[in-house]
């Protein structure tokens, strides 16, 4: 074979190994899509197509006016990073021009800094520019060292076709990263939804177990509840702080043995929980044994190991009232999502806590105003008797027939035994006692015994007394809480008729018992108080009323296996019909 035949066969198969590796970069620059590995995987192939020593491809960062290259052949150089007015691939990417340098160390444009670091000696140079669509410049590739001499105009020529395609490559590839930041940020702009929706859900079903209950315990074992199941734990508690000792009180606790934990008092700042009550900080602990805050002999004495520990506090009005705590997460150990919704829970047990001690206020300034009623009612109950007594008293002073003094004397102590009687009914109410003393009491008897009293309590306003005992016999009933109840129904009257009229009592037999009916010539019961008539502290406006007198009289027909019915109509008065057993 001729020498000139080797050297076409020889510029033959350079030609196949530059179209075989032109196509290989062409290949790579089309199917990857990562920034970092199309810059690795390409660089290679430039520098043996070049016939060089080696490849670098920069790229331009333009926020911060630099050029940088994550790859570089030969030392292990993760990241080059250069300001665009230094080296000559700053100056073709800043001007857009391509430049070939035969020997870099005779041009003022080369920076020598990366060779006196890396040890390597640059010869010859070739840099072009990347360009993209748009014509703007994308960063430079450069090759250094053509082996056997210097790079040539066809070089020239070649690298400038190879950076059009790793240009196009390049766009393509802060697409499709541009395209996935996006996708990823629409993501966590997704799960951050789907978190902020599960709060949501969170505090409504919170909201409905506080609503659902009465007292802030029940309120607050409810909410413990939801934390455990919504975190995904085996246990937890809430503590509060005493009021009267500073120690730590198991107000609710879920999982483990719950009962005994109930029971169980801490000092104040003792273990974790009580750390975090007293600073006011959370503490995620997921190796509690590490931790020497920890109280071991409390794990042990409940035979209930910990494997991890998530506590929060609770503070209301900048008071550090206690804290949450939550043990042993199921799957893994506890993260800050979990601590996140454990506080969540915790500010709603701390509404729960503020909504108890308003609650129990309330109830302790219902009480005082309760007791305050019944003392008036009692008082008034007092004030007739106490009339009677007083006059009688003044008229014994001047008797001097020992036979009335007598009689006198005796109507006295009736009215004490009224009041003693009066006494014992008021305690038995409150007390909730239904005892009845039944013995066989005339209606006549009765209602003569009563009349001077009635009487009294009627003309203080000007209301007459009618009574009509068309009966006149016996039943077996409790004496004393029937004159309670006459009693009552005669004074719920007066206070009705407060500028005078008439008040009725008759008696009749009916239906195999008694039957009394009490009628008066009032304004008759108002329509908003008339299904409430007989609870506690219902006074439809009195300016005297306590709303007792008439609950004791339905507990005292209920007492007797009665009943009883009110027929009233605006401006008609009102009429009380009650019907007692015999029981003879």
């Amino acid at each position: 074979m001729s020498e000139s035949e080797e050297g076409l066969q020889s510029a033959l198969r350079r030609a196949e190994s530059r179209i075989q590796a032109m196509s290989d970069v062409g290949r790579n620059l089309t199917a990857i899509h990562d920034l970092g590995e199309l810059l690795a995987r390409v660089v290679p192939r430039v520098t043996e197509l070049m016939e060089a020593d080696r490849t670098t491809i920069f790229l331009v960062d333009p926020e911060r006016e630099e050029i940088w290259s994550k790859v570089a052949e030969g030392d292990e150089i993760q990241e080059i990073r250069m300001p665009l007015d230094r080296g000559i691939a700053g100056w073709v990417a800043r001007s857009g021009k391509p430049i070939n340098i035969k020997d870099a160390y005779r041009d003022e444009r080369f920076n020598p800094d990366v060779d006196r670091v890396t040890g390597y000696k640059t010869h010859s140079l070739l840099c072009v520019p990347l360009r993209g669509k748009q014509g703007d410049v994308l960063g430079a590739v450069q090759t250094l060292n053509k082996r056997g001499g210097h790079f040539t105009v066809e070089d020239e020529k070649l690298l400038g076709a190879l950076g059009s395609q790793i240009s196009i490559a390049i766009e393509n590839a802060q697409l499709v990263l541009n395209v996935l930041s996006k996708n990823i940020e629409l993501v966590e702009a997704q799960e951050a939804l789907a978190r902020k929706v599960e709060e949501l859900d969170i505090l409504f079903r919170l909201e409905v177990e506080i609503a659902s209950a009465l007292r802030a315990e029940e309120i607050l074992a409810r909410l413990l509840r939801q934390a455990v199941g919504v975190v995904g734990c085996e246990a937890g508690s809430i503590l509060l702080v005493s009021e009267e000792t500073g120690e730590l009180l198991f107000t609710a606790a879920v999982g483990g043995r719950e009962e005994e934990v109930r029971h169980m008092r801490l000092p104040r700042g003792a273990g974790v929980v009580g750390w975090v009550a007293e600073h006011g900080e959370a503490a995620l602990v997921n190796t509690p044994s590490d931790d020497p805050r920890h109280l071991k002999e409390i794990e042990i004495e409940l035979d209930f190991p910990v494997r991890s520990l998530l506590a929060v506090p609770l503070a209301l009005g900048g008071e550090r009232i206690g804290a949450l705590e939550l043990l042993n997460k199921i799957q893994g150990g506890f993260e800050p999502e979990d601590e996140k919704l454990a506080t969540l829970i915790a500010g709603q047990a701390v509404s729960a806590v503020q909504l108890g001690r308003q609650r129990e206020q309330c109830e302790r300034d219902e009480r005082l105003r309760s007791i305050g009623q019944a003392l008036s009612g009692v008082i008034h109950d007092f004030r007739t008797p106490m009339t009677i007594i007083s006059g009688y008293v003044q008229l014994m002073a001047l008797e001097p027939d020992a036979d009335k003094r007598a009689r006198q004397s005796d109507v006295i102590l009736r009215q004490f035994e009224f009041m003693n009687d009066m006494t014992r009914e008021l305690l038995s109410f409150a007390r909730g006692d239904t005892t009845l003393l039944l013995h066989r009491v005339h209606t006549d008897g009765l209602l003569k015994d009563m009349r001077e009293l009635l009487q009294r309590e009627l003309e203080s306003v000007g209301v007459k007394l009618h009574i009509e005992d068309r009966y006149g016999g016996p039943l077996r009933v409790d004496e004393n809480k029937l004159r309670r109840l006459i009693f009552n129904i005669t004074r719920n009257a007066c206070q009705a008729m407060p500028a005078g009229g008439d008040f009725r009592i008759r008696v009749e037999d009916e239906d195999g018992g008694v039957c009394f009916a009490f009628s008066d010539t009032g304004p008759g019961i108002p329509e908003e108080v008339r299904e409430n008539l007989f609870e506690y502290f219902v006074t439809s406006g009195k300016q005297e009323g306590t709303g007792l007198g008439l609950a004791v009289v339905k507990k005292i027909v209920d007492e007797h296996g009665g009943r009883i019915e009110v027929d009233s109509a605006p401006g008609s008065g009102a009429c009380f019909r009650i019907w007692l057993p015999k029981r003879l």
